[in-house]
């Protein structure tokens, strides 16, 4: 199983918000573990967690927690944060079975973003509809990411659930069919920029007319001042 994160974590007895305060105070982060082994309710230390999650692969790895003298393989299933200061608060783990299958959200990592036919030859811009998939595997088979590569996207075309080439032993947990095939990524004409070039096109020809116009009045102003001078000749 595959477990190249670990954390050092302490076991804690008192529960309540006031002591995840003063554990918070402490430079602590509480913590709770549950699934295939006894809850158990834990204190992280917040520095070490820190480093750990800057490291996007953290989030769908086995981490091994290391709980006084008791190693547990755990996946990371939830993490709060505190809105106005963006520290961590709490986090949730699930211990599992290294022979059960497990439910893990994957971040995607789309490859040829700007060289995608779409982008470099029609102008179009990238949108990530989805950013991370739900899959179920074994916990050695959770993979880091999941690649997409969008060289052959065109302009106002998709990638699909169905398109998406899964590593080996990995599912999607979504239901895809016919009916169920949410897209995940597309390339779309901006907008903005094709109404600024239309509204550029139309100065353009407005310009273009007012200057036949004027154009046609001098030749008229022109023909007029002539005739005025045949008639005074005469």
């Amino acid at each position: 199983m595959n477990t190249e994160y670990i954390l050092e974590a302490i076991k804690r007895d008192n529960i309540g918000t006031a002591v995840s305060k003063k554990i918070r105070r402490e430079n602590g982060i509480p913590a709770v573990v549950y699934g295939d082994v006894d809850n158990s309710n834990i204190i992280l230390d917040a520095n070490e967690v820190a480093k750990k999650v800057k490291d996007s692969g953290f989030y769908s790895s086995v981490i091994k927690l290391n709980i006084g003298k008791e190693s547990i393989d755990v996946i990371l299933k939830d993490l709060q944060r505190d809105p106005r200061k963006s520290l961590i608060t709490h986090m949730d783990f699930f211990a599992v079975d290294k022979n059960k299958a497990v439910v893990v959200n994957v971040p995607i990592m789309f490859l040829n973003e700007d060289t995608c036919a779409g982008v470099k030859l029609s102008g179009g811009k990238i949108s990530h509809i989805q950013t991370e998939l739900e899959v179920s595997c074994l916990p050695k088979n959770i993979p880091e990411n999941i690649e997409i590569d969008l060289l052959e996207l065109e302009l106002g075309h998709s990638i699909h659930l169905s398109e998406i080439k899964l590593p080996k032993d990995v599912e999607l947990v979504a239901v895809v069919d016919d009916e169920h095939d949410a897209p995940v990524v597309s390339c779309y004409e901006p907008k903005a920029e094709k109404i600024e070039e239309e509204v550029e096109a139309a100065a353009v020809d407005e310009e273009q007319e007012s200057g036949d116009k004027s154009d046609n009045n001098a030749d008229k102003t022109d023909d007029a001042a002539e005739s005025k001078k045949e008639e005074d000749s005469k």
